[in-house]
């Protein structure tokens, strides 16, 4: 069992739900998890009541998008996994071992990209439930 972190990223003031889930993420999500999904809750709790569910095919959404780039480089190591993609880039001559690194660093990116999208919708999903039962 993973132990409880000692700083959370839950708010006092949010409903009780919200913190009993992001408080579960603490106790079980790997290192960077709890505090992306906290983060994005705290992103949905501003954008939810005046737009509603997150939609990531939407246009238009530029600003909500770069917030949830955000997120992914201070709690998911984004910028490292960019860093990384580009650095098998730049030195690949495309022998084998080179496109085992290029694949490995873009699936890694991929993922990192995908954990955020996937906790903003959970946040937005979250979130939206809340006020539809208050």
């Amino acid at each position: 069992m993973r132990h409880r972190r000692s700083r959370s990223s839950v708010s006092a003031d949010w409903p009780a739900i919200l913190r009993h889930v992001i408080r579960a993420a603490e106790a079980e999500c790997p290192r960077g998890h709890a505090e992306t999904l906290g983060a994005l809750t705290a992103l949905a709790l501003r954008k939810v009541p005046a737009r509603g569910i997150f939609e990531p095919g939407a246009r238009g959404e530029h600003e909500l998008f770069a917030e949830i780039e955000s997120v992914a480089q201070a709690h998911l190591e984004l910028a490292q996994a960019r860093a990384a993609w580009r650095g098998a880039l730049d030195a690949s001559a495309l022998s084998m071992e080179h496109r085992d690194e290029i694949e490995s660093t873009a699936l890694a990116l991929q993922s990192i990209s995908d954990t955020a999208y996937f906790y903003t919708g959970l946040a937005f999903g979250l979130t939206f439930c809340v006020f539809r039962a208050e």
